[in-house]
Formats: structure tokens, C-alpha cells, sequence
């Protein structure tokens, strides 16, 4: 694994100045556009790069899908992962964390009952864990350090943040340093 700490660290600070300095820089508005193809398979088409992109989703057999793509669900989950390792990268850079390896897992429970109006269940998923491995030289100060920027800058984490609670469990070369995880949960 390759992390260019400097390169990171100047596009933060570099992009702090810019918008700190410049108010209408910064202002974006992703869109994503989706079709349904058959059933519940959907696929969604986005410009980003100025490169067009493309991926599609589905539900297993007994959610009226054929199991051909993953669920909505997990790319949601995948979403989360995703800025989590952009912030950590970055967050690792900003507090002089080396990293050797960095491995994030992301789970959730949701009743189905929820969203098929069954009982009194809520439709959403009731809280989300984040689990990372970091393999580093670092210290656990400086682990933790990196794992706090990252919390507070990831946008998808903001988000959820506000919705659900986030638990996490910061492992670093094998061993738990954080864990927020309630017992019995996961």
C-alpha cells in the first residue's frame, strides 16, 4: 500500500486556503441518475472526471431480484467505507501517521419488517460499526489521532452521524485501541 503523505497533505491544506479564501469555490452538487431495468436491477449513470461512469444494482431471489448485482444496501455501506478510507489516508497524512495496511469493514442491522410495514420496526438500518485494522508503526495516539480527522471530515459520516450511531472498533496491528461497539450487538 502507497500513501503520498505529502501530496495528501498539501490538497487539504491547499484546498483550506481555497475555500477559505475564495467563497464560491468548493460548492458542488453530485447527481446521479438511475433507470430501472427489470424487476428491481437498477442501474445508475454519472458523469464525474469528465469520464462517465456506470454500475447497477439488485436484490437477491427472494427479494424479487436475481442476485446479478449488489444491493442497494451494500453500496451505501460501501459508500461509507470508501470516505472513511479517503479521510483516514488524509487524516493519516495530516497527523503523521505512517501506514503500512488499512482495512475497513462496515456492518449494520436492519429488520426487514420495517421497510414490508410489519409490526412496529423502523425501515432504516438501527446503527452502523466501523471496524479498522491498521497495520503501522505509529502510536496509538497518533492512530486515533488520524481516525478523529477522519470522523470529523468525511461527509458520508457527517451524514449518517446525524441519523443513526456510529460505533467503531480501531484495531492497530491486532490490537483493539478504541471500542465503542455496545456489547451484544454485533
Amino acid at each position: 500500500m502507497r500513501v503520498d503523505m505529502d501530496r495528501l497533505r498539501e490538497n487539504v491544506t491547499d484546498t483550506a486556503q481555497l475555500l477559505s479564501s475564495d467563497d464560491s469555490a468548493g460548492h458542488v452538487r453530485p447527481r446521479v441518475t438511475t433507470r430501472l431495468i427489470e424487476n428491481v436491477h437498477a442501474r445508475s449513470d454519472f458523469v464525474q472526471y469528465d469520464r462517465e461512469f456506470s454500475f447497477e444494482c439488485d436484490e437477491s431471489a427472494g427479494r424479487a431480484g436475481a442476485g446479478e448485482h449488489p444491493s442497494p444496501l451494500r453500496y451505501f455501506l460501501s459508500g461509507l467505507a470508501f470516505c472513511q478510507q479517503v479521510w483516514y489516508a488524509k487524516g493519516a497524512a495530516l497527523v503523521g501517521c505512517e501506514l503500512e495496511d488499512l482495512v475497513i469493514h462496515v456492518l449494520t442491522y436492519m429488520d426487514m419488517r420495517g421497510e414490508h410495514h410489519v409490526g412496529e420496526a423502523p425501515a432504516n438500518p438501527q446503527w452502523i460499526i466501523i471496524e479498522a485494522e491498521v497495520t503501522s508503526a505509529a502510536t496509538e495516539a497518533t492512530v486515533l489521532a488520524m481516525v478523529d480527522e477522519a470522523n470529523s471530515r468525511c461527509p458520508v459520516y457527517a451524514l449518517i452521524a446525524k441519523a443513526i450511531p456510529i460505533y467503531e472498533r480501531i484495531v492497530l496491528n491486532g490490537t483493539a485501541i478504541r471500542d465503542t461497539v455496545p456489547d451484544g450487538i454485533a
